[in-house]
């Protein structure tokens, strides 16, 4: 009996030995069949605040430096708003011509004579733009003389005999509308040498009265002819200094066996803020058509002074 009992307890204690021992290594079988984790790699920077980028301020392009340039110069003559007056000192007086016209077949050629005369002038100058320029010219040249005829005449239908003391007179009168276009260079910026082109438009009027007071068997005449032709010319100008200024210029135009008008003038200006003083040489020439009973013409020269006024 007691054999059998301590049998039963042995049994016991071995029963529970072997049931702790299996619940061990099931515990630890787990542990050693998990592999380890992974070492993560320590980290390089500690992550923070992501910082607020600068602005970035575009600059504009660089413009290269620029030399200012200088403002045009405006002294070619004629680019100012002006009146002219001048005194034009004249020698020859006019001569008439019998024309193809005449049929009295009696001499009608007369050179008038008298005393020295002289002309004035007026120019008024209007300016056109781009340094060019619209001109107005007019002159009166009046005379008056006596001679004695050597030959039987006409002049205008009017008889004068020869010996007879004749008293004449005559007066010239022209106006010329001229636009005085700058060709070289434009704009002129102060160059010395300046060419224009000069398109016109010429009247010439001349009338002369006759008479013989000394012949009861006269009677006085009168007699004009006139002209308007165009015409076309060339000026040059050159700038020696800033006050001083050459022009010559020089237009005309012909119409052969016709009537046929030439002028030219050399000039020095010299210019002081508003006014403009000039020394010049002139000539002018005009002939009126000898198709008709009488004609005219004229060969006018001499020294020519004046002065102008500039609105500016």
């Amino acid at each position: 009996m007691k054999s059998t009992i301590s049998s039963g307890i042995v049994c016991l204690v071995f029963f529970s030995l072997s049931s702790f021992g299996q619940q061990t290594s099931a515990d630890q079988a787990p542990t050693q069949q998990q592999p380890p984790p992974a070492q993560q790699p320590p980290p390089t920077s500690v992550p923070g605040t992501p910082s607020t980028p600068k602005p970035q301020v575009e600059l504009p392009p660089t413009v290269p430096r620029q030399t200012p340039t200088p403002p045009q110069e405006r002294d070619t003559g004629g680019d100012a708003f002006s009146i002219e007056v001048a005194y034009w000192i004249t020698t020859s007086p006019p001569t008439m011509w019998g024309g193809a016209a005449d049929t009295t077949f009696l001499d009608g050629n007369l050179r008038f004579n008298g005393d020295r005369r002289y002309s004035l002038v007026g120019v008024l100058t209007i300016p056109t733009g781009h340094e060019n320029s619209l001109e107005f010219t007019y002159f009166r040249n009046q005379g008056a003389g006596n001679q004695f005829l050597g030959v039987n005449t006409d002049y205008f239908g009017s008889p004068f005999f020869a010996g007879d003391q004749l008293a004449t007179n005559y007066t010239t009168q022209s106006a010329k509308l001229s636009w005085n276009y700058l060709t070289w260079p434009y704009p002129s910026n102060g160059a010395k040498l300046r060419i224009k082109t000069l398109w016109e438009v010429q009247f010439v009027n001349i009338s002369a009265g006759f008479n013989a007071p000394n012949d009861l068997d006269t009677s006085p005449g009168t007699g004009s002819q006139f002209l308007v032709l165009p015409s076309l010319g060339l000026g040059v100008e050159y700038h020696p200094a800033k006050h001083l200024r050459l022009e010559m210029k020089a237009s005309g135009f012909t119409i052969p066996h016709h009537a046929d008008v030439w002028d030219a003038q050399a000039s020095a200006v010299l210019r002081f803020g508003r006014m403009e003083y000039f020394l010049s040489y002139k000539a002018y020439h005009f002939k009126t058509s000898p198709q008709g009973s009488q004609y005219f013409s004229d060969d006018l020269f001499g020294p020519y002074i004046g002065v102008r006024y500039m609105f500016k």
